[in-house]
């Protein structure tokens, strides 16, 4: 008899786990999908991690050679999903016209910050002070007093990049040259995914003399690090760390840490602790960092990256502001 009893709720037991529920989590890479080795792959990192904690299904929806996704395969993604996470400032006016339409659904955006919304959190990044550091050691480490930049499309999260790279280089070296360039114009999303572009505009800069370039340009980036090695010049990589794509060509690399802060989103929603707004990631949180720069440490001249931390606490502190037009 307690065989039988054991044997019928080991039954009820399997029955009961095959019918639960398993959350579903639909996934949106920004414009150059994944396999860009920058922010897009660092999220799924994070995505990937919660995924074997909680053992959600994972739906991933990539926009089209555009950049884009249409309203209607998001549309379709919500229906699927329970949860929705988003990588990138394009998507913030869908957000913002969807989510209030279902209120039983969750939307996570990671690149911009949103408020006021009761389902919608958001995660944002502090780019301008990781930004500021980079082009502080590109000043310092430039022979030719003369560095670039290079971003995909020119939308706030990017101009924030520039602007902090620009402002921490002149800082540095009050006369270092900035040369400022983007892939495609604002609204046009494909800069995220022209590697042929982003080498072409890249050797054009090495060659008016240019000698360290930042790329902010998503899959774009990786023909800028190719451009410089094989100019013999050196790249700055974004998001992820970059560092070993072309060993001892890539001077540092700015990471965001895409990946904890989309863990640490689903973890709070698959816990119950689902809280609504934004929440930010800077040089204080951790949340932005150089590289350790292990290939490129004898390029640097000596004393630089002293000076490289002396800047990060001062920006930690307080000493130096970072204020930035939108």
């Amino acid at each position: 008899m307690k065989r039988l009893l054991a044997a019928i709720m080991f039954i009820l037991f399997t029955l009961g786990t095959a019918c639960a529920e398993q959350p579903v989590v639909g996934f949106v890479t920004g414009a150059s999908g994944l396999g860009d080795l920058s922010f897009n792959d660092m999220c799924y990192g994070g995505i990937r991690k919660a995924q074997q904690e909680f053992n959600f299904k994972l739906i991933i929806l990539e926009p089209d050679k555009s950049g884009n996704i249409t309203e209607k395969n998001f549309t379709n993604l919500i229906q699927q999903s329970d949860i929705l996470i988003l990588v990138g400032a394009q998507y913030l006016q869908i957000i913002k016209k969807e989510a209030p339409q279902y209120p039983d659904k969750k939307f996570i955006l990671c690149e911009v910050p949103i408020t006021g919304m009761k389902n919608v959190s958001s995660v944002f990044f502090a780019q301008e002070e990781g930004s500021f550091l980079a082009g502080a050691l590109a000043a310092m480490t430039s022979r030719t007093g003369k560095i670039g930049f290079i971003g995909g499309t020119p939308i706030p999260p990017v101009l924030r990049f520039e602007q902090g790279y620009v402002k921490g280089a002149k800082y540095a070296a009050p006369d270092i040259k900035v040369v400022v360039e983007y892939i495609s114009p604002l609204g046009d999303f494909s800069g995220f995914e022209a590697p042929a572009k982003g080498y072409n505009m890249a050797m054009g800069q090495y060659k008016s003399g240019a000698d360290i370039i930042f790329t902010v340009a998503g899959l774009t980036g990786n023909g800028i690090i190719e451009a410089a090695r094989r100019s013999g010049k050196l790249a700055i990589g974004v998001d992820s760390d970059q560092d070993s794509l072309a060993k001892g060509f890539v001077l540092t690399s700015m990471i965001k840490k895409m990946d904890v802060a989309a863990y640490n989103e689903l973890k709070a929603v698959m816990q119950g602790n689902f809280k609504p707004g934004a929440t930010g990631y800077g040089l204080k949180e951790n949340g932005v960092a150089l590289s350790d720069m292990k290939y490129t440490r004898d390029k640097i001249p000596a004393g630089v990256l002293e000076k490289v931390e002396e800047i990060r606490q001062k920006i930690i502190n307080g000493e130096i502001k970072m204020n930035f037009q939108k």
